[in-house]
């Protein structure tokens, strides 16, 4: 039986305006301050935000002669991943297109979801209902991430900012395929693991290090493709692997800059003394880039050493830069790629 939820909690709640790129990119910052004071709302009542506790909003670049189809974005999961997501696009994209980020923050939580899909029995055919209504909410974020799209166009790119939630997109897809089928047509799914799999491919990278959360480890959700296509992957122990979700969840996510780099930095030392030996790292989570710069400026000696030294694979920053390769040459030219 399908799942309808209602659609409230995907309403969005504010909508940011643009024109321009660089009217985007100036309000960004002040943007990013709001979201820092919603969590320290939370932080200083003893609580770890979620993203589930931040708003659903909507952030538009709508300049007024477009070259090329709109970009959708769906972000939301979390909020910091989405508007990092938007302004890699504007940054790209300048005003050239319509740009679309819906954050889609009522999404039930990923690891959660996967945390009670293991529970069940991993071997099992059937969905649970978190799962179901996890779907069933995905397929709705991107209808209403559509809707928001006024530039009148036959196709539209579609990028969903979270890696985990990779893993359940193929069935959101199918659902939105069923049940509105003009709309499925016209849009262009850019996947951040096939993105992630072709570069490494082609640049010949074959040891990377996978730092992602417990719902894409375990939906397998790169090691699958990785693993069809020869690359070893390494992944840190369950013990680190706990200590990295912490990174995630209370630190990147709860915007505790101090606690994400106190915690990192006990991630990176105790990762290193497995000698793990990786020619790249995979941020398999959105968060991870945010984690990874912020360590730069305060990591020291050996974890400084290693993160200095080694390529970081940002699969959103691929996915855009897919997304430009895949428009009519004379647009592209007038990208930055």
């Amino acid at each position: 039986m399908q799942t309808n939820p209602s659609s409230a909690p995907l309403n969005p709640q504010h909508q940011y305006d643009f024109e321009t790129a660089q009217q985007a990119l100036t309000a960004i910052p002040a943007y990013r301050r709001r979201l820092a004071d919603i969590a320290k709302v939370h932080l200083d009542l003893g609580e770890v935000i979620a993203d589930q506790d931040y708003p659903t909003e909507v952030m538009v670049l709508r300049p007024q002669h477009t070259k090329v189809p709109p970009l959708l974005l769906i972000g939301g999961m979390g909020p910091w991943a989405g508007v990092a997501g938007f302004e890699q696009a504007c940054e790209i994209f300048h005003d050239t297109r319509e740009i679309v980020l819906l954050q889609a923050c009522a999404l039930p939580n990923r690891t959660a979801v996967m945390a009670e899909k293991r529970q069940a029995g991993s071997k099992t055919l059937a969905k649970t209902l978190a799962e179901e209504e996890l779907v069933a909410m995905l397929e709705m974020a991107i209808r209403v991430g559509v809707a928001q799209i006024s530039t009148g166009h036959t196709s539209i790119q579609v990028i969903v900012l979270c890696n985990a939630a990779h893993y359940f997109l193929p069935f959101a897809w199918q659902r939105l395929l069923n049940n509105h089928p003009q709309m499925a047509i016209k849009l262009q799914w850019i996947s951040l693991i096939e993105s992630v799999v072709d570069y490494l491919r082609n640049h010949h990278w074959r040891r990377p290090l996978l730092l992602c959360t417990s719902a894409t480890r375990w939906g397998q959700v790169y090691a699958d493709s990785l693993q069809a296509n020869g690359i070893d992957l390494i992944e840190p122990s369950d013990a680190l692997q706990s200590t990295l979700m912490d990174c995630i969840y209370q630190g990147v996510k709860a915007s505790n800059r101090d606690l994400t780099c106190e915690l990192g930095e006990r991630f990176f030392v105790e990762l290193l003394k497995t000698q793990p030996d990786p020619d790249c790292i995979i941020a398999g989570c959105s968060e991870i880039p945010c984690l990874l710069e912020w360590l730069q400026g305060t990591s020291k000696g050996a974890v400084q050493q290693f993160l200095s030294a080694i390529e970081v694979i940002n699969p959103v920053q691929l996915a855009l830069n897919h997304a430009a390769e895949t428009l009519q040459p004379m647009a592209a030219m007038e990208l930055s790629i």
